[in-house]
Parts: C-alpha cells; sequence; structure tokens
C-alpha cells in the first residue's frame, strides 16, 4: 500500500468535508510538526468554530487509515499525529524523554530488510526509526537526580 501524500488530496477515495479540509489546514499551518489531538481541534476551531472534538478523532483516524497522517504513540505523552509527506520520506525520530521534544532527522541510507522468509516480497514505501533519550537541556537536569 503507497502512502498517500496530502498533495494527493483530492485522488483519495472518500469525500474531502469542509470539516476534514480545515483539519488538513490546520496540520499543514502548524508551526509543530507532532500534534496531539486536542492540539488540532483547538487549531480547527479557529478555522471551523463549530467543529467537535469527536469529528477531528474520526478525521484522524481515516486519514491515518489512508495513509496521509501516521499517530505517534509515545510513551508518558497523548499520542501525537505527523503529516506524511511523500512516498521517499524516511526519517526518524529522536524523543526526550524528560521534555517530549521530538527531533526529526531524514534517513539518507538505502533501507534493507533482515534475512526472513515472511518479508522476501515485503516492498518499503515508508519508514520511521524511533530513539529515546535526553535533549542537550534535559541530559544534564537528568544526570543531577
Amino acid at each position: 500500500m503507497k502512502s498517500a501524500s496530502v498533495k494527493n488530496q483530492e485522488n483519495q477515495d472518500f469525500k474531502w468535508t469542509p470539516q476534514r479540509k480545515a483539519i488538513i489546514t490546520a496540520i499543514k499551518n502548524s508551526k509543530k510538526k507532532h500534534l496531539s489531538a486536542e492540539e488540532i481541534y483547538l487549531i480547527t476551531k479557529k478555522i471551523l468554530p463549530k467543529i467537535g472534538l469527536a469529528t477531528v478523532y474520526r478525521a484522524l483516524e481515516l486519514f491515518c487509515e489512508k495513509g496521509i497522517l501516521q499517530k505517534l504513540n509515545l510513551p508518558n505523552q497523548p499520542i501525537k499525529y505527523e503529516i506524511l509527506k511523500d512516498d521517499s520520506y524516511s526519517h526518524c525520530h529522536y524523543v526526550c524523554l524528560e521534555c517530549g521534544k521530538i527531533y526529526e532527522v531524514p534517513i539518507q541510507q538505502e533501507l534493507t530488510l533482515p534475512a526472513n522468509e515472511n518479508l522476501k516480497d515485503f516492498k518499503i514505501v515508508n519508514s520511521s526509526y524511533w530513539y529515546f533519550g535526553y535533549c542537550k537541556k534535559c541530559k544534564d537536569k537528568v544526570n543531577e537526580k
């Protein structure tokens, strides 16, 4: 299954309601790359004041199913969402366990699968790696504890 970039919105097999358009617009226009559902809801409410939180949750789930968004389920944090830019945007996340900041770094190397019979015909179209630790700012705080 190919991930769908936000650029091909019109090619999706579901209806782009005003609510869904407002939600995607809110995410795209946010300075933050990784947003919780509540943050998305508050931003979207500025665009479409009558939108409900349940509508935002349903749209986020749909966008994840369709490969437009990726759900980030991090330890001790609310679920966050990010836009999948396109099929070639493989990246890793460095997550600070103290302050929760997420750093996104593109992966520049060719990806290979482990030697496993079940994966021999598996085609990689996108990837994401997770690294957990402490950012420069928090590292010293943690060492002092």
